[in-house]
């Protein structure tokens, strides 16, 4: 689920923040790019009009020649006489086909090396293309081109522009002041092609013209800042959405601080880093003990507000590179650098920083009692396979981790005087052993790997076979022979020791019903109940049908139920006692001494059997102390009308002492060990 989060957390934020930004930055691109364009192709206008107007006046030139040749002159007579009667103020440069000067005006003359190839049908269309020449005058000249005719620097023209030119001899408007003179010579053909006239022309960049185009960049420029303005605010609303969703999603609705899912991300990032690899980390689990209990007694408000008070202290209690969060309920994870030279002063080190840590938090509601316990899950220095240290941590699983220490924390909450935990691998392995048995204990079910074992009990007085305890045992194609004790904790932790308990009442019955059809001897075998299973309403009915399914008779069937049971409901439990009576079965308290006996049990519960527990007979007893109590809970049974079992029995003083009390049966390894179905038949035989 938290991946699938995380998926759509990363989407969302790129829907957010990446098209608004790409779309304004490919705007102002685009829009630069139009405004330099229109400011080129709007000088190349004016320039084009400067260029038409020229060449008019080349053409006139031309056509004044043209009328003179027509009369009858030479080429020299006919510029001599547009020289004599100044028929035009224009230069003109004359050349015949061998390139020979055959007249001219004026003291400058066409630079051949510097020709400037206008072709103005294409841009300005006037139908012809023709050659320019700069004049060998020109100090400032450029390659050819329309853009670049009258080439000068930026800060040339800009000068020039904002200053008079005190030099001029004429006064006028200051917009009409001339900046920039271009000399060139416009070449055209006389006499039907004998001869090559260039015609001195100048263009001239005033200063009106640089204003109009500025003044028609700033009109470009204001018309798109609109737009411009519209998307830079939309941009920016979109990414101040996107931080207000960014902190609404990393946001603990109890705390007001960071949620787990901001603490995973940045966690993942802080340990992936390649400067943090030679670090060595803590994961810590930290929880507030019986936080519901606070709840109740002082209300949910003043629960959550104590949570923010230790969010707000632990936000002043972390460092650079260090992050905490609340995971959920009143547990709160916390990543740590750890100081030291190896693994031993990592752990020291961190301890001493979490029991500070936890002695200033009980401190935050000094009227009041409160508690922690913690899990530390340490992530040392990161060495990569080839020993080197500079490669960064990979594949980290920030929920793992927590698991792990997790599983710490709740081991420093099982042990008394212990507030703190460290995650061993012994703790990875029961993790690992659990999950197996999680995983198995169905299948292992149906196919019936559960086989029933039977431990017999005998009369202390006779040394017979009275009657046998129905044992559980494990056998896995896989892992052999398992203990009862490394599963069936797990079992009644997660309920499925209701359906073991179903399979043995139905297995033994199937068993009592077998060797009454074959006629053979038949004793009492007692089966355990689970608590969990007693503590369910209907369940003297459900006993009935698992055993009627086989048909054994009911007195040879014996329910046992642990004494801890007796402390659940006990409405529930006098009434399900009452009606498997009724039925017809027995009914025991096992493990009678264990825990905290409770003999007001015994008053309100009419049971058959009473089974002390082993722990009775374990151990030296100089004192006697332990032979009284035994004497008097077998003396309280039999005034009960209720009959002895002592289990965990293995010397023969223990059976003298019990026979001499009155004890009914003895059950333990004196007598017999568990033992299988086919072995206790054969036992049954020679020893009932």
């Amino acid at each position: 689920m938290n991946s699938v989060r995380e998926k759509r957390f990363k989407k969302l934020k790129r829907k957010q923040i990446w098209p608004s930004i790409l779309a304004f930055v490919l705007f102002i691109t685009l829009c630069v790019a139009m405004i330099a364009v229109f400011l080129q192709l709007f000088a190349l206008y004016i320039m084009g009009t400067k260029l038409v107007q020229q060449h008019g006046e080349t053409q006139h030139v031309k056509a004044v020649l043209e009328g003179f040749l027509s009369n009858g002159d030479t080429i020299t007579e006919a510029v001599d006489h547009m020289r004599k009667y100044k028929v035009t103020d224009r230069d003109v440069y004359v050349i015949d086909r061998s390139r020979h000067v055959v007249a001219r005006t004026g003291d400058s003359e066409p630079d051949f090396g510097m020709i400037l190839d206008f072709k103005l049908d294409q841009e300005f269309g006037l139908g012809e293309s023709f050659m320019a020449v700069a004049d060998n005058s020109n100090q400032i000249l450029e390659k050819e081109g329309t853009y670049t005719i009258f080439a000068m620097s930026v800060d040339e023209v800009i000068q020039k522009t904002l200053t008079r030119d005190e030099d001029r001899r004429e006064p006028g408007p200051w917009l009409s002041d001339t900046i920039i003179a271009q000399k060139y010579w416009l070449r055209t053909s006389l006499g039907g092609g004998q001869y090559e006239a260039y015609v001195k022309c100048v263009i001239e960049v005033q200063r009106q013209d640089i204003f109009y185009i500025c003044i028609f960049g700033i009109i470009a420029l204001l018309l798109l800042m609109i737009p411009i303005i519209v998307l830079f605010i939309n941009t920016v609303r979109s990414v101040v959405t996107q931080r207000r969703m960014t902190q609404l999603i990393y946001l603990d609705p109890v705390t007001g601080g960071r949620n787990w899912f901001f603490f995973r991300n940045n966690a993942e990032r802080i340990l992936t880093r390649l400067r943090n690899s030679r670090k060595a980390f803590a994961l810590v689990n930290l929880q507030l003990e019986r936080y519901q209990n606070y709840c109740a007694c002082y209300g949910v408000k003043a629960g959550e507000e104590l949570l923010e008070a230790m969010d707000g202290f632990m936000k002043a209690r972390v460092g650079k590179n260090e992050l905490f969060a609340r995971h959920e309920g009143a547990d709160f994870g916390l990543l740590l650098v750890c100081e030291g030279e190896n693994e031993q002063e990592y752990q020291e080190n961190c301890r001493k920083r979490i029991r500070s840590l936890v002695a200033e938090l009980t401190g935050l509601k000094p009227d009041q009692k409160i508690h922690f316990h913690a899990g530390i899950n340490m992530i040392p220095p990161y060495i990569a396979e080839d020993g080197k240290w500079y490669h960064a941590r990979k594949g980290v699983d920030i929920n793992q981790l927590y698991t792990y220490a997790n599983a710490a924390g709740m081991t420093a909450d099982c042990l008394q005087d212990q507030t703190i935990s460290f995650f061993d691998q012994e703790m990875l392995g029961r993790q690992v052993w659990e999950r197996w048995v999680e995983d198995n204990m169905e299948e292992a079910l149906n196919n019936e790997e559960f086989q029933v074992y039977m431990q017999p009990k005998y009369s202390p007085l006779n040394g017979k076979l009275v009657g046998a305890e129905a044992l559980v045992r494990w056998i896995s194609p896989t892992e052999g022979f398992i203990a009862p004790d490394r599963f069936i904790p797990i079992f009644e932790d997660t309920g499925f020791i209701t359906q073991l308990d179903d399979y043995m009442i139905s297995h033994v019955s199937k068993l009592q019903a077998e060797w009454m059809i074959q006629g053979k001897k038949m004793i009492p075998i007692s089966i355990n109940v689970s608590r969990a299973h007693f503590a369910q309403e209907g369940l003297a009915e459900h006993i009935c049908e698992l055993v009627d399914a086989y048909g054994p008779r009911h007195d040879l069937i014996e329910l046992e139920v642990t004494e801890s049971a007796f402390f659940d409901d006990k409405d529930i439990l006098i009434e399900t006692v009452k009606q498997l009576k009724a039925y017809g079965f027995h009914v025991s308290m096992d493990d009678f001494g264990a825990g905290y006996s409770s003999l007001n049990s015994l008053k309100d519960i009419p049971l058959d059997v009473l089974k002390l527990d082993g722990e009775f007979f374990r151990g030296e007893d100089d004192d006697g102390r332990g032979e009284i109590v035994v004497k008097e809970a077998i003396q309280l049974a039999r005034n009960l009308d209720m009959r002895v079992v002592a289990e965990g029995i293995e010397k023969k003083e223990q059976v003298d002492f019990l026979a001499g009390q009155g004890c009914d049966m003895i059950q333990g390894f004196y007598f017999a060990k568990p033992m299988p179905i086919a072995e206790f038949e054969e036992k049954v035989e020679k020893d009932a």
